[in-house]
């Protein structure tokens, strides 16, 4: 099994490599409350949430405190380690000089910023409970930047979990899918042979990877999408645990086998149906062109 689940450790050595070349900064410094609100969604990868951090830097430091609120929110050594690399001191002159420029604009001529739109959407749908203004904020950011995956990624999540619009959400997901991004679904990992035993987390499926994150961040995979060799609905184990659509992940290179097992947290078949088209798309290195959604648009 572990010729084709990718190490983590494999993931820390490239990341802390790509630090040493990162000789200057962009954009405004991740603060320590947006990056637990990320966190806490479990909408975005933790490479997504690396490649930021790297690319913008921190404003805090990685104190004994601040480490045990981010772990407590769920961040992964990959994370913690993106964070002690990359604190960024507010005391250059360029960046001081871009912030007072900044101040000094009318506030009415100030355009929308994309990570900006994602932040108020996030806390809309997390800590207001209002997914509706959080697709507002959303659709905002597509309209601003429709070549970056993260919006359509977030939308396909809160149109599925916050709005129970699968039609959308599907739509959503292809679009995140083919600018570079991933369908996420929360579903529950069998950590035995029963689901008597389970973990609950995020399947992400890209165009070449498949990984899952555990919320308490003990089963974790990633796997890219060649080794995978077929992905089928279990009807014996839908049986045996709450009639739920579990679906098992079979994973092969050369003599080594192993496989996964999962069901969606919300127990509708036609979610594991739409894993299935992604798995089927990124396996066999296709288009979306063509092929009927799963769950077609209501005209």
């Amino acid at each position: 099994m572990k010729n084709f689940v990718r190490p983590l450790l494999a993931g820390l050595l490239i990341v802390t490599a790509a630090f040493g070349a990162l000789a200057q900064y962009r954009g405004a410094p991740v603060k320590r409350e947006r990056l637990i609100k990320a966190l806490r969604s479990k909408q975005l990868q933790t490479r997504d949430i690396v490649a930021v951090i790297n690319s913008n830097g921190v404003d805090f430091a990685l104190t004994p405190e601040a480490r045990s609120a981010l772990v407590a929110a769920g961040a992964r050594p990959e994370v913690i380690r993106a964070v002690a690399a990359n604190l960024r001191t507010p005391l250059r002159n360029d960046v001081l000089s871009a912030k007072n420029e900044r101040r000094k604009l009318p506030k009415t001529t100030l355009p929308p910023d994309y990570d900006e739109l994602l932040d108020q959407a996030m806390q809309s749908y997390k800590e207001r409970k209002d997914a509706r203004k959080a697709v507002n904020y959303l659709e905002t950011a597509v309209r601003l930047n429709p070549r970056k995956p993260e919006a359509y990624q977030l939308l396909g999540f809160v149109n599925l979990y916050g709005l129970n619009d699968a039609a959308q959400a599907e739509k959503r997901m292809r679009e995140a899918f083919d600018n570079g991004g991933s369908a996420v679904f929360r579903v529950y990992h069998d950590d035995g042979k029963d689901f008597t035993r389970r973990c609950t987390g995020s399947l992400y499926i890209s165009a070449d990877t498949i990984r899952f994150e555990s919320d308490d961040n003990r089963h974790t995979f990633e796997t890219t999408t060649v080794n995978v060799d077929k992905l089928k609905v279990d009807t014996e184990s839908n049986r045996q645990w709450k009639n739920y659509p579990v679906f098992r992940l079979f994973l092969r290179i050369g003599k080594d086998k192993a496989d996964f097992r999962f069901a969606p947290v919300s127990g509708r078949a036609d979610e594991t149906r739409m894993v299935e088209r992604f798995v089927y798309v990124s396996k066999n290195k296709i288009t979306f062109a063509g092929l009927e959604p799963v769950f077609p648009r209501r005209p």
